[in-house]
């Protein structure tokens, strides 16, 4: 619970600072939400939120939401990081796009949050099929320029997505080199020499640089300075590995793993990449 974390948090801090009094409030038991896509119709309230679904051919249905307006510049498909679900963080992750003028689709990933599934095998080769029939169903129901904008895990799965269509541009936020460093990153390092990390070959040949290989459209990477799931130094190597025309990168400062694109700098570069998206 997320009280009984923020309690334990607060006994670690009085036990090492040597205080003697621990202050709580009756606010820090009360439940909030802060990123349900509620939230959007006081933070953007020209916007309207629509429930979409996507049948794909094995009867797995992905479930997700359309959020937009008339006047709204250009479109985002939007792939979460992987445990993010609409109802959980989807008014906090739409947010910034609202500002951009920018109308959001985003689904949830297979079997997870609002989707469904029939029970069968299901990997990344899997979620690649998946994830091509998503983007050509908002591909040709769009109007428009369609940018794919993919954070944390989502980023690999953008980037595989732009190995195989010509994308009008694509956005990859809090993203790295492989897998496997991806894999690596989540363990802490004081505890990396007690780990032994086993990764199965799917998951391991799992690599960004190799799916943008071919990819000429218009690229943006951004990372959050401080972002320790995925560190600025990972994100830059990508970049550098990448001979891409039009590419970017921001290094967005005071920003962790979560919260890079809430940052008026990440914004700013936003705008100028669309800018010269044609």
């Amino acid at each position: 619970m997320r009280i009984s974390r923020l309690l334990l948090s607060l006994v670690f801090v009085v036990a090492f600072s040597g205080c003697s009094t621990l202050n709580v409030s009756s606010r820090q038991f009360i439940p909030k939400d802060a990123g349900k896509l509620a939230l959007l119709k006081k933070s953007a309230p020209d916007y309207q939120v629509d429930n979409i679904e996507f049948k794909h051919p094995d009867g797995a249905i992905s479930r997700g939401v359309y959020i937009h307006k008339p006047d709204a510049q250009f479109t985002v498909l939007y792939f979460m990081g992987s445990g993010i679900r609409l109802d959980v963080a989807g008014g906090y992750f739409a947010k910034p796009f609202t500002e951009l003028n920018a109308n959001i689709i985003s689904y949830d990933y297979h079997d997870f949050g609002r989707s469904d599934a029939p029970e069968s095998a299901f990997g990344l080769a899997e979620l690649e099929k998946e994830t091509l029939a998503l983007y050509d169903h908002a591909r040709a129901t769009t109007k428009g320029r369609l940018v794919v904008h993919g954070h944390s895990f989502g980023s690999f799965v953008a980037a595989g997505l732009a190995g195989k269509r010509p994308l009008d541009a694509l956005v990859l936020e809090g993203t790295g080199t492989s897998a496997r460093d991806y894999v690596e990153n989540q363990v802490p390092w004081f505890a990396k020499p007690f780990v032994q990390i086993n990764i199965d070959p799917e998951l391991s040949s799992t690599d960004n640089r190799t799916a943008l290989r071919a990819f000429q459209g218009p690229l943006l990477i951004m990372n959050g300075v401080n972002d320790v799931q995925t560190p600025l130094a990972n994100s830059r190597e990508l970049f550098d590995s990448l001979n891409i025309p039009h590419k970017r990168f921001e290094a967005i400062r005071e920003a962790g793993h979560m919260n890079a694109m809430t940052k008026p700098e990440a914004l700013s570069a936003y705008r100028d990449f669309i800018g010269v998206v044609q």
